[in-house]
């Protein structure tokens, strides 16, 4: 229908009807708890304002998934709905729908825009041919403590890349750029909005207390570039700031994120975080934490119905509301007839079939794990020479499913390929044994073996939303048996699984290669294969730093310079019983390759308001492995007014090296990638010298002049 009968279907609605757009809940209660394809979680909804003259007046359901099942509760739906406005039906695949793909955080190492959109799109392609709607994701929130279990939700410890990828995730769910959404993708809810990942002390849903200098120029600055992408949708976050929840904050959330950041579209809160107000304490009951969220601008209220038990009051006492929820209510339906579903609700249930877990999305899974493992050390351990054939495969992730980390939708442990299964399908001719704990091995077999892959990590159980965690150290017993299996004196190496940067430092010195794999799929198991038998060469970089010991986070490559930088001298901002810096930092990843970099030229050594620079160099590969290089270009600002962070990211590119061949790299500085905040909250750029680095070259290639 066009916009001009979409106005007019507004004009027909009753309040409630308008109230129940703004309202979501999970679908059992219209055709009941059928099967695992339906999911209640969270705080319950009131019961007792769910009857019928209120429950046909919903405009969405969270956590239904499936043809039959979305077909199921739409035919229910409008059987009863006065209008016939179909319900959007709304799901969290962070990192996939069935076919998963490596979790966000293991994405974020590939640096690849192009890489993200398509895994994007294919989820987007699985969504919709299950009657799915609308993604909460991507979450872009700027991440530096790896305590925190919803790291593996983000792209890491860089603003500017979260943003990057977060937008190219964005195109690829809607399909289409400049904020249309073609009828074959979803809508994209970017989160957590605002400053999510920054809680204290890294436990999730707490209080985060920043300065504006550090939120604009940081933690802000994600959701700004992402934004540029239009999504349709802006999750409301959890915490506090400044002394406000989001969810009812009109600073956040009108002057922030409508009027500076420009997003025009549907705001939703998180699950429940409308009636949490009131657990916050700064609404004395239902009615105000409603007041406060609608005055606040949020658009529809998540399983919480608080919107629905108090509107008829909230209206008679302030009855301007009425204007922000009919333009809340216009957008809603405004979406869902861009969508195509007035003239079409439903999906083809056989057409599903065709696109779940087919064999194009499989394929790029497996190569997108392949792009997502970085290989954090390497003594010459990887890949595992021809001549070994006899291999054993030793730890709690030897043969086990359990490989798509958290949020995975409906992700199965089924469809997933173990670690021993990929080996085997890589090269037929090892022979390939796997047992959990080095003791369950026989004596035999270990004397008989000529090559061990010791298979650790931290369960996907304990990293993601609510599983914050003090201790990031690999547990004892791993740590046991990698030094177990280190007395054999066989050749040996590590793979390891994470939903987050564990500290490594008292086990680092017993690994001779280590190849860090994250949760990679479905896919899992053939893609780590192909790398360490050496089909294929590990490419990723760390989008966060690893920490040595638990309680040197937070920490970030890009920290501020300090009047006393750590040295060896006990004055100086280091710790007593730590080695300074992190035991593997943000940029950081091996490849089996010998690259060098070489022939810097730049184009002049000053830079202007009419004049850019451009820096070119080239990407020389001595190896018989073709791979991609993520070239990353730092600035440091030798001089300023305010304090600056010792070094910043400012551009990456990804080249295509084939064996034994060398790839030109050229970067575009301009005076926008030298600009900062001031103490004011002014964009400012003050004449002196910048330090040019190539990815963690301890010496600049070049300074300029401004």
């Amino acid at each position: 229908m066009n916009n001009k009968k979409v106005i007019e279907l507004l004009k027909e609605m009753t309040l409630k009807e308008k109230i129940g757009q703004l309202s979501q809940i999970t679908g059992e209660h219209y055709v009941g708890k059928i099967d695992d394809e339906m999911v209640e979680t969270g705080p319950d909804v009131s019961r007792q304002i769910l009857k019928e003259d209120t429950l046909y007046t919903m405009g969405s359901v969270i956590g239904a998934s499936s043809a039959k099942i979305t077909n199921l509760i739409q035919s229910e739906y409008l059987k009863k709905s006065r209008l016939k406005i179909p319900l959007l039906f709304m799901h969290d695949a962070i990192h996939g729908y069935k076919t998963i793909f490596p979790i966000p955080l293991a994405l974020s190492c590939t640096w690849d825009e192009g890489i993200l959109m398509k895994v994007a799109e294919d989820i987007a392609s699985e969504l919709r041919s299950a009657g799915i709607h609308v993604n909460f994701s991507p979450m872009v929130d700027l991440v530096r403590d790896s305590r925190w279990g919803r790291v593996m939700e983000s792209f890491g410890e860089d603003h500017i890349l979260s943003g990057k990828l977060g937008g190219a995730m964005i195109k690829g769910y809607q399909k289409s750029d400049e904020g249309k959404i073609s009828q074959k993708g979803v809508a994209a809810c970017l989160k957590h909005f605002a400053a999510y990942g920054a809680g204290i002390g890294g436990k999730d849903y707490n209080t985060v207390d920043m300065s504006w200098r550090e939120f604009f120029e940081y933690y802000g600055k994600s959701y700004e570039i992402a934004l540029s992408e239009k999504p349709k949708f802006v999750m409301s976050s959890f915490n506090t700031f400044n002394g406000i929840p989001v969810s009812a904050s009109e600073e956040m959330l009108k002057d922030i994120l409508r009027d500076q950041y420009q997003f025009n579209d549907i705001v939703i809160s998180d699950w429940g975080a409308v009636s949490e107000l009131q657990n916050h304490r700064v609404a004395k009951d239902g009615k105000e934490a409603a007041q406060l969220a609608l005055k606040a601008g949020i658009d529809i209220e998540m399983v919480s119905t608080l919107y629905l038990e108090h509107f008829e009051t909230l209206l008679a006492e302030n009855p301007t509301l009425l204007n922000d929820i009919d333009a809340a209510v216009l957008k809603i339906l405004q979406l869902k007839n861009e969508m195509g579903l007035f003239e079409n609700p439903f999906v083809d249930e056989e057409l599903e079939k065709e696109v779940i877990l087919n064999t194009k999305s499989l394929e790029f899974a497996k190569e997108t794990a392949k792009k997502s493992c970085v290989l954090l050390k390497n003594d010459q351990m990887l890949p595992i020479g021809k001549e070994h054939k006899n291999i054993i495969i030793i730890g709690p992730f030897s043969n086990t499913s359990e490989l798509l980390g958290n949020w995975s939708c409906k992700g199965s442990f089924e469809d997933v390929v173990t670690l021993a299964e990929g080996m085997k399908l890589v090269d037929d001719s090892l022979e390939i044994k796997a047992y959990d704990h080095f003791e369950d091995c026989p004596k035999d077999e270990l004397d008989h073996c000529d090559y061990i892959i010791v298979a650790v990590g931290e369960s996907w159980e304990l990293s993601g939303e609510g599983h914050s965690s003090v201790n990031i150290e690999l547990e004892e017993r791993q740590r046991r048996l990698i030094q177990a299996v280190k007395k054999m004196n066989k050749p040996y190496a590590c793979v390891c699984f994470s939903g987050r940067p564990l500290a490594l430092q008292n086990i680092i010195d017993d690994i001779p290669s280590l190849l860090w794999c994250w949760y990679p799929g479905t896919q899992a198991g053939i893609a780590i294969a192909e790398l360490i038998t050496g089909n294929d060469t590990p490419s990723g970089k760390l989008t966060m730093s690893f920490p040595r010991y638990s309680a040197q986070v937070p920490i970030h490559y890009n920290e501020y310079s300090s009047g006393r930088l750590a040295n060896a001298s006990n004055y100086s901002s280091r710790y007593q019983d730590c080695e300074i810096g992190p035991l593997f930092s943000f940029g950081h990843g091996l490849t089996y390759t010998n690259t060098e970099y070489s022939n810097f030229q730049i184009s002049s050594n000053k830079i202007t308001k009419d004049q850019e620079i451009t820096i070119s160099f080239q990407v020389n590969n001595q190896s018989q492995f073709g791979y991609s290089e993520i070239a990353i270009l730092y600035i440091e600002d030798l001089v300023s007014r305010a304090v600056r962070p010792t070094r910043e990211m400012k551009k990456y590119q990804i080249v295509n090296v084939p064996p034994f061949q060398s790839v030109p790299v050229e970067f575009t500085i301009t005076l926008d990638d030298l600009y900062y905040l001031n103490a004011n909250l002014e964009q400012t750029i003050e004449p002196g010298e910048f330090n040019l680095y190539i990815n963690k070259l301890d010496q600049p290639i070049f300074t300029i002049e401004y």
